[in-house]
């Protein structure tokens, strides 16, 4: 995919990690807690001006794939510096992505307005259209928060990381979209919990996306290795 990953550092040797007291593993994911809360602070204010919402996904994917590797620093600074150093391109794509979903909401449109020919060829070229940005866009912002390539070779990849592995895509879309699949069945839930979005579950569920995407990079980035040598 000819990517480099940001934020090289020489190889280290890990220690061995602790067992820690049930005290100090609660003292552990209250902090980590109030990182996330603080994150999603950052992250919802950094989303109001609509155009940014793109730069503002991938600093938080930037946050929290760092601290999956315990390599965070003040979240604030981390957050600010990762949305600053990626706003160009951050912005480009989430641009790029809102003028596909303004072409498909006319073709569908045309759709539903019209029964002749075109609109039938616009049936399903919408739902080509609609398939493809279905498995690139979860990909999307992740790839740039971790790897340094032009914009074109983001989207590029994060479809072909789709196709290619479909596992860690559904993992990704399926994280992203239970909750608001939730929500359409039950009002109830959507009443009482709405609001976190903006406190703190945005940044929860990135944080477990990055869980699993930390190892998957790591997985892929191997098996690159081992073909180059």
């Amino acid at each position: 995919m000819a990517d480099n990953e940001k934020n090289n550092k020489p190889e280290e040797v890990r220690e061995e990690p602790q067992i820690l007291t049930p005290v100090q593993r609660f003292k552990k994911m209250f902090d980590c807690l109030g990182d996330l809360f603080v994150l999603n602070i950052f992250f919802t204010v950094s989303c109001l001006p609509i155009f940014t919402i793109g730069v503002a996904f991938t600093a938080l994917y930037t946050v929290t794939n760092k601290m999956i590797r315990n390599e965070e620093g003040p979240i604030a600074k981390e957050y600010i510096k990762a949305f600053k150093d990626n706003f160009k391109q951050g912005t480009a794509i989430w641009l790029i992505d809102l003028a596909y979903i303004a072409l498909m909401a006319g073709e569908y449109y045309y759709v539903i307005t019209h029964e002749d020919n075109l609109s039938k060829f616009l049936f399903i070229l919408v739902g080509v259209e609609f398939f493809l940005f279905a498995f690139a866009y979860p990909l999307q912002f992740p790839l740039l928060a971790r790897y340094n390539n032009s914009t074109g070779r983001i989207i590029f990849n994060s479809l072909l990381l789709a196709v290619s592995h479909p596992g860690a895509w559904f993992k990704m879309f399926f994280i992203w979209a239970f909750p608001f699949v939730l929500y359409y069945f039950n009002l109830k839930v959507r009443l009482y919990t709405w609001y976190l979005w903006g406190m703190i579950l945005t940044a929860l569920f990135a944080y477990i996306c990055s869980m699993f995407l930390v190892p998957f990079y790591e997985k892929i980035e191997g098996q690159a290795a081992d073909k180059a040598e």
